[in-house]
């Protein structure tokens, strides 16, 4: 059979861009290579704990419109994001505004920036020396942890952009992201869509009006045009490395361009206890940013939960992933002894179950979301660029707008591409 298109990947914006085609009448099929769609959402429903879990993404970062239209269309609720935000430094609860003090100096100097350059870069010019050591910890921690960043490439005048956003009301799903995906892929199957999981595309055989899907399963799949929704980490993979996707004939530029973009990974941690001990220590705490090896914890508050989410990137992920498994549990849990002032055999009686999922170790993902460089402009305008009218790409990365990184992001991107092929047919 040949398709009107073929769309590789069922995560966010495969499934928004099948959505709106379907939707439109074309016939689609999507092509994934795991065995379930959503890509980096991943809503668990574990034994072991007692609601759905996300070891994926979890926030809705703001008010924002494509996702939470389609939450309203698939009568999913959602919940505002509450709780206090405490920094604690080597043992001492700090509770203050993190963009406070001398961060406020650093946005103004941001805002008066003319020309970008690397936040390493931006740092090293105007907040060196003691003066601003614990300033530079402070962004540094916070970039590397939150936005998953290499400071020698992360565009400055980007991050200012984000973080001028910050303090915006967040929200959760009811039940999970996962809800959602089911959502999409139920829509997009009533409209005639099909759906292929467990077949991961090695080569793109292309030419114009014609493409040709070789899988690793030996499946062949043909369509007239392909929209390419594979996460950044897997386009910045060389042809030829496992998990990587080839075409035929190759797309130097279109490869560049991907090269030129940020991508960064994480480590989720899922942590059930018998009972919610910390809030022995605090009432109503949201979100812990700490210097511990395992750094950076929430819980589900305002939500009647015993779930502790712990949050391992940049030089804590690379220490974390050099441990074996024991070693993992034990880093853990040494972290809450010390934020907590708990004993190490009171918290492994309390642990009920726990979950550690490592998006690098992902094999079609590898890795867990874009962040600007200084030419992520120019190279995500590449990308914005069919081949032939043939060849599309989409993807949270190749998103245009404020709510980068985020599952918005995604969705808002699949739908453009679809809505660009819909207006040229």
């Amino acid at each position: 059979m040949v398709y009107s298109i073929i769309i590789i990947g069922a995560g966010a914006s495969g499934l928004m861009a099948a959505y709106e085609l379907s939707g439109a009448g074309f016939s689609v099929t999507v092509v994934e290579a795991s065995d379930r769609p959503g890509g980096r959402i991943l809503t668990l429903h574990d034994k072991g704990f007692s609601a759905p879990v996300e070891a994926g993404a979890e926030f809705v970062h703001g008010s924002l419109p494509v996702t939470l239209g389609l939450l309203k269309a698939a009568g999913i609720s959602y919940h505002p994001v509450k709780g206090k935000m405490t920094r604690v430094r080597q043992g001492e609860w700090i509770q203050q505004d993190l963009f406070s003090g001398d961060w406020a100096e650093l946005m103004e100097r941001m805002e008066q920036l003319e020309q970008d350059m690397p936040i390493a870069t931006f740092l090293d010019r105007y907040f060196s020396g003691d003066r601003y050591a614990l300033l530079r910890s402070s962004v540094r921690g916070f970039a590397e942890g939150y936005d998953l960043v290499d400071l020698g490439r992360a565009s400055t005048m980007a991050l200012y952009q984000e973080w001028q956003e910050e303090g915006e009301q967040e929200f959760r799903v009811e039940g999970g992201y996962g809800r959602l995906v089911h959502y999409l892929e139920e829509a997009c199957l009533a409209r005639g869509c099909t759906f292929h999981y467990g077949a991961p595309v090695q080569e793109v055989q292309w030419q114009k009006d014609r493409v040709v899907l070789q899988c690793a399963t030996g499946k062949v799949f043909t369509g007239s045009r392909l929209i390419t929704t594979v996460s950044l980490g897997i386009l910045q993979l060389a042809p030829g490395l496992p998990s990587a996707l080839r075409f035929a004939p190759e797309i130097p530029a279109y490869r560049q361009a991907a090269a030129e973009m940020g991508y960064g990974s994480v480590i989720k941690v899922l942590m059930e206890f018998r009972s919610p001990f910390w809030e022995k220590k605090e009432k109503g705490i949201g979100f812990i940013l700490s210097d511990e090896a395992v750094p950076t914890w929430w819980t589900q508050f305002p939500g009647k939960s015993n779930l502790l989410t712990a949050w391992i990137a940049a030089a804590a992920m690379r220490n974390f992933q050099a441990l074996d498994a024991a070693g993992r549990l034990s880093s853990c849990l040494q972290s809450l002894a010390a934020l907590f002032q708990a004993d190490i055999a009171f918290l492994k009686d309390e642990l009920v179950t726990y979950r550690i999922h490592d998006w690098m170790t992902a094999p079609y993902v590898r890795g867990g979301y874009s962040y600007e460089t200084v030419g992520s402009g120019m190279a995500r305008a590449r990308l914005h660029q069919s081949l032939e009218d043939t060849l599309y790409f989409a993807g949270e990365a190749l998103y245009e707008g404020q709510a980068l990184a985020t599952v918005e992001a995604a969705l808002d991107s699949g739908r453009t591409v679809a809505q660009k092929i819909i207006a040229q047919s």
